[in-house]
């Protein structure tokens, strides 16, 4: 048997737990500053994404406010939309010949704009009623 000469050290069991914790000392050493990039990068990284989803969570915020005011002035013009067709039959059944309805149908026109909601709701009933009034008087 051939005996070959080494640099590595015979191991005693003396200094088996020493020469382990050397050795795992040794390579945290040597890797641990690898690992450290990596959390600085990783850290960075995470704090881009938090910043870019907090701007996107702000954008969605914004464009919710934008849609909800923008779904109330479309039910307000589908409002004044119903409201100057029930006008429009009145005037064509002849019904805004009366002094009384005459000087209401002018007025609601000049304000219909700066009315509320529960306003439109309101004057669109009057006109269906006095619609309805009028054709059944016909009948």
């Amino acid at each position: 048997m051939k005996l070959t000469e080494t640099d590595i050290y015979d191991v005693t069991s003396k200094t088996l737990e020493e020469d382990k914790v050397t050795i795992a000392n040794n390579i945290l050493n040597m890797v641990g500053p690898l690992f450290t990039t990596e959390l600085t990068e990783s850290a960075k990284s995470l704090e881009k994404i938090h910043k870019k989803k907090n701007t996107i969570e702000k954008q969605l915020q914004e464009t919710k406010e934008k849609l909800k005011t923008l779904q109330i002035e479309f039910g307000r013009e589908v409002k004044r939309k119903k409201l100057l067709n029930r006008i429009r039959q009145l005037m064509e059944v002849g019904l805004t010949a009366e002094p009384s309805l005459k000087s209401e149908v002018i007025i609601l026109l000049k304000v219909i704009d700066k009315l509320e909601d529960s306003l439109l709701d309101e004057h669109i009933e009057r006109m269906v009623k006095s619609i309805s009034k009028r054709f059944s008087r016909n009948i």
